[in-house]
C-alpha cells in the first residue's frame, strides 16, 4: 500500500503545459478586458467568459484538482494486479506481469513515477490534473511520486 505525495506539484510535462496555460490566460484576459470596455456588443463579453474559465483552471485549477485527487488516492500492488484507488467506490487495476511498465525517478531521486500498460497520446495527461482530455480511452495507470521509490521498486521487481 502506498499513496502519491501531495507536496509534488509539478509533473514532467508542465515543461510545456504552464507556458501554454500562461498564454491561453492571458490572451483571454486581454479578450474579455477589451470586449467589456471597448465593444458595445455583450456578445463578445459573453464569449469570452468559458475562455477565461478555461484559463484560469489551466493555470491555477488543475493543481489544486491534482493535490486534492493525491490526497485521496491510494495505491496497492498484488501478486498479479496494480490498484489505484480514488475513492471509496472507485478503483482501476492493470495486469501487472505481462504489462509494459515505465518507471521515472525525479532528479533528486527522492520520488519514482510508475506507469503500467499502453502509452499514446493519453498518456500524456496522466498526472497533469488535465485527465479529462483524455476521457473514454484507455490510458493505463500510474503509481505517480511516491516519495520511497527504493521500497516500490523492490516489491514491483517481487511481483514481476
Amino acid at each position: 500500500m502506498g499513496h502519491p505525495d501531495p507536496t509534488v506539484r509539478f509533473a514532467p510535462v508542465d515543461v510545456f503545459l504552464v507556458p501554454f496555460s500562461l498564454l491561453w490566460g492571458g490572451f483571454a484576459i486581454v479578450w474579455e478586458w477589451q470586449a467589456i470596455t471597448a465593444s458595445e456588443s455583450i456578445f463578445f463579453a459573453l464569449w469570452g467568459i468559458p475562455f477565461v474559465l478555461v484559463g484560469l483552471y489551466f493555470t491555477v485549477g488543475r493543481f489544486i484538482y491534482k493535490k486534492h485527487r493525491k490526497l485521496r488516492t491510494v495505491y496497492g500492488l498484488t501478486d498479479s494486479r496494480a490498484i489505484v484507488s480514488t475513492s471509496e467506490r472507485s478503483f482501476d487495476d492493470t495486469p501487472v506481469k505481462d504489462a509494459p511498465v515505465r518507471v521515472n525517478r525525479s532528479r533528486d531521486n527522492r520520488h519514482a513515477t510508475v506507469v503500467f500498460g499502453g502509452g499514446g497520446r493519453q498518456a500524456a495527461y496522466l498526472n497533469t490534473g488535465m485527465d479529462f482530455f483524455a476521457f473514454g480511452q484507455a490510458q493505463g495507470i500510474g503509481f505517480f511520486d511516491v516519495a520511497d521509490p527504493e521500497a516500490l521498486l523492490r516489491e514491483l521487481d517481487r511481483v514481476r
